[in-house]
């Protein structure tokens, strides 16, 4: 059996085993009166400040390709985005709504027409890797400064260092890039040729990277708003200042490669910490599904996008070839 295949199954073995644990755990009445009594209004604001979200995060990734070359429209990177979220939703991880996007716009724009399809695949890959740690790191960020600005809440000790530690880590990893530019100056091979150019373009704009970090305050802001709704359409109160906190600590905990799509970490997470406001299990694992559905069904318009972008009626189809 090959590699991939036996870490998928692992994968999919803890995410199940996880998922029974919690389940046993929980009195399914009140879970699903939780789930049921939930105010749809809120929800339906919820999935319409995601889908903003979405839409701010297609112009950040613009942002990042534009300085390698790509001049594509922004309506391409807010159609190419939309679809890597559907192939997000179905793929082990959120690798495979990367690897969509690399392709599709690798595919486009003058770097194909120059003759460059090598260069545009790695360039489109830089680009999508820079929006994913610029992304990440400013959500490490808020959550290290709403622990360190509400010390009330008792989240424990060993999390606020490793989130602590975190963020001090991207900010020395920014320090040290034009160390590592250095470091690639010896490397022949194309691909790290292509590394070093892409970091010397960021360090050199750094106006660039700085509009990338404010939008992505804007992206993480939406999305922390949601967690304040999604608690109110449980009628379970969860403040604006703690949930800069949840929403961060559990992205980055539900990312950790253990799990299928951080299935079971992401239910754990917010089990652990809003039972830390007092918030029960059955409103925390009911939490977690509206989150999770939110985030879904959002993703579920790139699979429209995706659809209409294939059929033959379509006029942009003959550009992505």
């Amino acid at each position: 059996m090959k590699r991939a295949t036996v870490l998928l199954l692992a994968k999919i073995a803890v995410s199940l085993g996880l998922l029974a644990f919690f389940l046993f755990k929980l009195d399914l009445r009140d879970f699903w009166r939780a789930l049921a009594s939930a105010h749809i209004s809120y929800l339906v604001v919820g999935f319409v400040a995601y889908f903003c979200s979405q839409l701010i995060s297609s112009v950040r990734w613009a942002l990042l390709a534009r300085l390698l070359g790509f001049a594509n429209a922004q309506k391409e990177f807010t159609v190419f985005y939309l679809i890597g979220m559907f192939f997000s939703l179905f793929a082990p991880g959120t690798v495979g709504g990367d690897v969509g996007r690399v392709v599709y716009l690798s595919r486009t724009g003058d770097q194909e027409k120059e003759g460059r399809r090598a260069g545009a695949l790695g360039f489109a890959a830089i680009s999508v890797l820079a929006d994913r740690a610029v992304g990440m790191a400013v959500l490490i960020w808020i959550g290290a400064v709403a622990l360190a600005s509400a010390p009330r809440y008792s989240v424990p000790a060993a999390i606020r260092y490793v989130t602590f530690a975190l963020a001090l880590g991207f900010l020395l990893a920014w320090a040290l890039l034009p160390l590592l530019g250095r470091l690639l100056q010896s490397k022949e091979n194309p691909a790290w040729k292509n590394l070093r150019l892409a970091l010397q373009t960021y360090r050199t704009r750094r106006s660039v990277i700085i509009q990338t970090m404010l939008l992505s305050l804007m992206i993480h802001g939406l999305q922390s708003w949601i967690h304040v709704l999604i608690g109110r359409a449980l009628a379970a109160e969860v403040p604006w200042s703690y949930a800069l906190i949840v929403y961060p600590l559990v992205g980055t905990f539900s990312a950790l490669p253990i799990s299928l799509n951080g299935i079971g970490l992401r239910e754990g997470g917010y089990l652990f910490l809003l039972g830390q406001i007092g918030i029960g299990s059955e409103k925390a694992i009911a939490f977690s599904l509206l989150w999770f559905l939110v985030s879904a069904l959002n993703s579920s318009i790139g699979g429209l996008v995706f659809i209409l972008r294939r059929s033959p009626n379509s006029p942009q189809q003959d550009q992505v070839r």
